[in-house]
């Protein structure tokens, strides 16, 4: 039943919020470069980073991995910050993640109507 609502994945986020996730990211990842020999300042950047794109974006969940990788020791380098608010902030989700292309549309609770159910002994339609 369509009620005309759109979940928060199909909403597309409003210019200032894009604009402000990707500047908090790229300050992020410029601020972690600059203090990469200080661990915990940079998981302490890490920790106002992941609340604040949480807060920005909408509580996606996909950024509790990008914290968990940005807290190992040499991941750091890579601006995953940057790279999954960019996802999050023009596609809504990140790409590549979406439903497959030719995927079924139902979920796999739904059960199929009984006129959509061939049986063996059925002919052919």
């Amino acid at each position: 039943m369509d009620d005309g609502a759109k979940t928060p994945l199909t909403v597309p986020y409003s210019w200032p919020r894009r604009i402000a996730a990707i500047a908090i990211a790229v300050v992020s990842d410029i601020v972690n470069a600059i203090f990469i020999w200080a661990p915990p300042i940079v998981i302490g950047i890490d920790v106002v980073t992941a609340v604040l794109l949480w807060l920005v974006l909408g509580r996606p969940m996909v950024l509790l991995p990008v914290f968990v990788a940005e807290a190992l020791p040499g991941v750091g380098i890579v601006p995953f910050w940057t790279l999954v608010a960019g996802g999050l902030a023009f596609f809504g989700t990140i790409p590549g993640r979406g439903r497959a292309e030719g995927a079924p549309t139902t979920s796999p609770h739904q059960v199929p109507s009984p006129t959509a159910v061939t049986r063996r002994d059925d002919p052919p339609r």
